[in-house]
C-alpha cells in the first residue's frame, strides 16, 4: 500500500468562496486555506485506500466508520468551497481517529504525517475562538448557508429553552393568525382580526402567574376614524375573558383572574393552575378595527403586522390571511424576524431597516384561497376554529389568500413582522 506520491499543494481559492468581502479578511483567508489543506491532505490519505472518488460506504468499510462519519468525509473530499469543507470536517480529535484508522489500513506514511500537521494547524486556529468549534462554525456561517441555518437554529433553541427555565412555562405550539379585512366603516382603513393561542402550555415549576391576554380599557367610545380593540362580534366590552374561544381550549373560567394595568386589563392564570407539567390549551380571538391603512400616504408606503410571542414554544405557526380586495402587492407577503428593541410604530414602515433584524428571513408558503388546507398536525381542529372566527366576523373564508410561516424555537424578545406594501389609491 506504500506510495512515494508527494502531497499536493493548496491552489487558489475558488472565486465564489472568496473572503475578500468579509470583515476580518485575514482570518477568513486562513480558514479558507485550512479548508483546502484539510481536503487535500485527506484525499492524499484515502485515495490509495479507496480510489479517487470513493462512495461513503467505501470509506466506512475501509476505515470502519459509521454512516454519519463516512458521509461527512465524503462531502469534505468532494466540495469545492473551502469554508464548506471546513464546516463538514470533523473536529481535530475526530480527524486524528480517522488518520489513525487510515494508517492501520495502510495509508502512505508521508500522507499520514502531512495530515497530522494540518490537524495541528486546525487546533491552533480553534484556540483563537473562545467557544471552540461552535465559534468557528459561527464564523463560517457567513459563507456557508447550511452552517448559518444550523447555528441560528441551535442558538434560538438555547435561548428558547433558557427563557422557559426563567419563566417556568413552555408550550408545544404557539399559533397566531392575522386576518386582514376591509373596514366596515371606513374604506381607507383595514381591520386586523387575530385568532391565536397556545397548545400544550405547561408549568415547569411553581412561579408567577403568566399573562394569557391583555385588553385595552376604553374610557370613551372611539370615533369612526379611531382604532378600536373589539371582540370578534364587534363589542367594546373590556373584559378580556370575552376574547377567549373556550370551545377550542381546555381552561376553566375559574382558573383566570383579571388584573388592571394602566389602560389595560390583564387576564392571568391563577397561581395554582395548571399543576406542574399538566398541559392546557388556550385560544382567543379579537378584532383591532381601523388599525391599518389601506392605501399609500405621503409618508407611508408599507404597513406592518407584528407578532411578538409572550411565552416560549417549540413550534411557532404564523398565518396571514389577506382579503382578495386588499393589498395586491402583498401576495405573498414579506416577513422578517426582528430582535430586541424593534418598535414598528416608530419606524418609517419600510422593510429596509436591518438594524434589529436577524440574517435569515422566514418564507411565507401559500396555502391557496380559503381555509381548506389550514389544518396542521400540531392543531388538527384549526380549520374548525377559523371557520367559527369567520362566521363571527361575517366573512367568507374563500375570499382570502392564506399564507403560512413556521418557525422553530422563536423565543420572547423576537417577533415576526409582516410587511404589507400599500396599494395606490385610484383618484
Amino acid at each position: 500500500m506504500g506510495s512515494t506520491k508527494k502531497p499536493r499543494k493548496v491552489d487558489n481559492i475558488s472565486p465564489k468562496c472568496s473572503p475578500e468581502t468579509i470583515s476580518g479578511g485575514d482570518l477568513m483567508l486562513e480558514l479558507a486555506n485550512l479548508g483546502q489543506k484539510l481536503q487535500l491532505s485527506i484525499q492524499d490519505l484515502l485515495e490509495p485506500l479507496t480510489g479517487l472518488r470513493p462512495k461513503p460506504n467505501d470509506i466506512g468499510e475501509v476505515l470502519s466508520l459509521d454512516r454519519t462519519q463516512s458521509w461527512r468525509i465524503s462531502r469534505m473530499m468532494s466540495d469545492e468551497c473551502p469554508y464548506t469543507i471546513l464546516y463538514e470536517s470533523p473536529a481535530p480529535k475526530g480527524l486524528r481517529l480517522i488518520i489513525d484508522a487510515a494508517q492501520r489500513a495502510g495509508a502512505p506514511q508521508e500522507a499520514v504525517q502531512s495530515s497530522l500537521q494540518v490537524v495541528k494547524i486546525y487546533e491552533a486556529i480553534l484556540q483563537r475562538f473562545p467557544e471552540g468549534r461552535a465559534g468557528l462554525d459561527g464564523a463560517l456561517s457567513a459563507k456557508v448557508p447550511k452552517a448559518r441555518e444550523a447555528t441560528s437554529k441551535k442558538a434560538l433553541r438555547q435561548v428558547s429553552i433558557g427563557m422557559s427555565q426563567l419563566l417556568g412555562l413552555r408550550a408545544s405550539v404557539r399559533y397566531v393568525s392575522g386576518i386582514l379585512v376591509p373596514s366596515e366603516n371606513l374604506d381607507t382603513k383595514v381591520d386586523v382580526v387575530a385568532a391565536a393561542g397556545y397548545v400544550d402550555l405547561r408549568r415547569l415549576r411553581v412561579g408567577p402567574a403568566p399573562v394569557v391576554f391583555s385588553g385595552k380599557v376604553y374610557t370613551h367610545k372611539p370615533g369612526l376614524n379611531d382604532p378600536a380593540l373589539e371582540t370578534l362580534d364587534g363589542d367594546l366590552d373590556p373584559d378580556p375573558r370575552l376574547r377567549l374561544l373556550h370551545e377550542f381550549g381546555s381552561i376553566p373560567p375559574e382558573a383566570l383572574t383579571l388584573e388592571p394595568s394602566g389602560s389595560e386589563l390583564r387576564l392571568t392564570l391563577a397561581p395554582d393552575f395548571p399543576e406542574i407539567n399538566e398541559p392546557i390549551t388556550i385560544f382567543f380571538g379579537q378584532r383591532i378595527a381601523r388599525s391599518l391603512e389601506r392605501y399609500q400616504t405621503d409618508d407611508r408606503t408599507h404597513e406592518v403586522v407584528h407578532h411578538a410571542p409572550v411565552l416560549p414554544a417549540d413550534i411557532n405557526i404564523f398565518d396571514t390571511l389577506i382579503h382578495k380586495d386588499l393589498y395586491h402587492q402583498a401576495k405573498p407577503p414579506r416577513l422578517t424576524i426582528e430582535r430586541f428593541g424593534f418598535n414598528p410604530s416608530a419606524q418609517s414602515y419600510k422593510p429596509d431597516d436591518a438594524s434589529y433584524r436577524m440574517d435569515d428571513e422566514p418564507q411565507a408558503v401559500g396555502l391557496g384561497m380559503g381555509i381548506k388546507r389550514i389544518n396542521t398536525r400540531e392543531i388538527p381542529k384549526l380549520k374548525d376554529l377559523q371557520s367559527s372566527v369567520f362566521k363571527r366576523i361575517n366573512h367568507d373564508p374563500n375570499d382570502f389568500f392564506v399564507y403560512r410561516t413556521t418557525i422553530e424555537y422563536l423565543p420572547p424578545g423576537f417577533a415576526v413582522t409582516v410587511w404589507i406594501p400599500l396599494d395606490k389609491q385610484e383618484k
